[in-house]
C-alpha cells in the first residue's frame, strides 16, 4: 500500500498587479493579526521582480521588513470553478496588533490551511459522513442533519436534557455565538454546554477569574505599559506571539518586571528570567487560585493596596 508523502515547495510566485486583494485575520489565537490575501488565476502571468510588475510595488529581492512571499505562504485553490493562486502574508498596513505586518510561525502558514488535494489537506472531509454497515459513507447535508436531529431527540427523551452535550466557538460574537448558545440553552435546555477551550462553562483562565480579574479586559498596549505584569497559567510568547513580540518583550527589555505563575518553565519565562526582571513561581497544577488568594492577602495585610484607586473605581460599582 502506498504511503502518502508531501514534497514542500521551494519557491513561490509573486502576485501580479492584477491580483485580487482581500483582507483577513489569523484565527490561531485571540490576537487576530491582520493579513492580506492576493488571489489570481493559475495560468495567467505572475508578478515580476520589478516594482512595476508586482502587487507589492517593490523591487525584489526585497529589503528588511518589506513584503516577501515564503513557500508556506502560497497555495492553489479552486475559485469560481478555476484554479487560483493565493498568497497570504501579514498586512504591512496594520497599525494595531501585528504592527507593520509581523507574524507568528502559525499565522505565517495560513495559506497551507486552504484546501488543496495535492497537499496534506487532501484528507479533509468534503461532505458529512455516516457509518453505514460498518463503513463511513459520504451523505448529503440534509440526511446528516435529519439523522443528527433524530438522535438528539432520542438522547434527550431517553436520558434527559443534560445527556446532550454541546461545544462551540466563543469568538465571532455576537451572531454565531449567540445562535449556538441559544440553541443549547433554550432549545435543548441542557447545562452540558461550553465554548472555546474549556471543559465546562467556565473561563479559560479560572485562576485569574476566581481571583476577581477580568483577564480579557486590557488592550494589547496595556500589557506593555504595565510596570509589573503578572502572567498566570500561560506564556504569551508561545500562545499569543505578537502580543509578546510587539508589546511585552520590548517592555521587558526596558525594565518591566514580570511575575509568572506556571507549572513549567517555558521559552517566554526563560527569556524574561535571562533579562533579570522576572519572578517565576512554579506551581502544582490547579493551585493557582489559592496562590493568587495568598498573594492578595499578603498585599492587604501589609496595606500595599491602592486604596484610593479602589475607592474611586471598584467601590463605585
Amino acid at each position: 500500500m502506498a504511503t502518502k508523502y508531501y514534497l514542500p515547495e521551494d519557491n513561490s510566485p509573486l502576485p501580479p498587479k492584477s491580483a485580487e486583494v482581500l483582507t483577513t485575520c489569523c484565527d490561531y489565537c485571540i490576537v487576530a493579526c491582520g493579513y492580506k490575501v492576493y488571489r489570481w488565476p493559475v495560468g495567467t502571468p505572475d508578478g515580476g521582480m520589478k516594482a512595476a510588475e508586482n502587487a507589492f510595488d517593490i523591487d525584489f529581492p526585497s529589503g528588511p521588513l518589506q513584503a516577501w512571499v515564503a513557500p508556506t505562504q502560497h497555495n492553489v485553490v479552486m475559485h469560481k470553478g478555476r484554479p487560483h493562486n493565493v498568497v497570504v502574508i501579514p498586512d504591512k498596513d496594520s497599525k494595531v496588533v501585528n504592527i507593520n505586518g509581523d507574524s507568528s510561525i502559525r499565522g505565517g502558514t495560513i495559506a497551507q490551511k486552504c484546501y488543496n488535494p495535492d497537499k496534506p489537506t487532501n484528507d479533509r472531509l468534503m461532505s458529512p459522513m455516516i457509518r453505514i454497515n460498518g463503513t463511513l459513507q459520504p451523505v448529503s447535508w440534509d440526511m446528516a442533519l435529519d439523522v443528527a436531529t433524530d438522535l438528539m431527540k432520542y438522547t434527550v427523551k431517553q436520558y434527559g436534557a443534560n445527556a446532550y452535550g454541546m461545544k462551540i466557538y466563543s469568538y465571532q460574537y455576537v451572531e454565531n455565538t449567540y445562535a449556538g448558545s441559544k440553541f443549547a440553552r433554550r432549545s435543548m435546555k441542557t447545562a452540558n454546554w461550553t465554548m472555546h477551550d474549556t471543559p465546562a462553562n467556565v473561563t479559560s483562565t479560572p485562576g485569574f477569574r476566581d481571583a476577581g480579574f477580568d483577564n480579557f479586559g486590557p488592550a494589547c498596549k496595556d500589557w506593555g505599559d504595565a510596570e509589573v505584569l503578572m502572567i498566570c497559567g500561560t506564556d504569551p510568547y508561545e500562545t499569543k506571539t505578537m502580543i509578546f513580540n510587539q508589546f511585552i518583550k520590548p517592555a521587558i527589555d526596558g525594565g518591566q518586571k514580570t511575575i509568572w505563575l506556571n507549572v513549567r518553565e517555558t521559552a517566554g519565562i526563560a527569556y524574561a528570567k535571562n533579562r533579570g526582571n522576572a519572578l517565576f513561581i512554579q506551581l502544582d497544577p490547579g493551585t493557582d487560585t489559592p496562590v493568587l488568594g495568598a498573594i492578595a492577602r499578603v498585599i492587604m495585610e501589609n496595606g500595599w493596596e491602592d486604596s484610593e484607586w479602589i475607592k474611586q473605581t471598584v467601590g463605585q460599582q
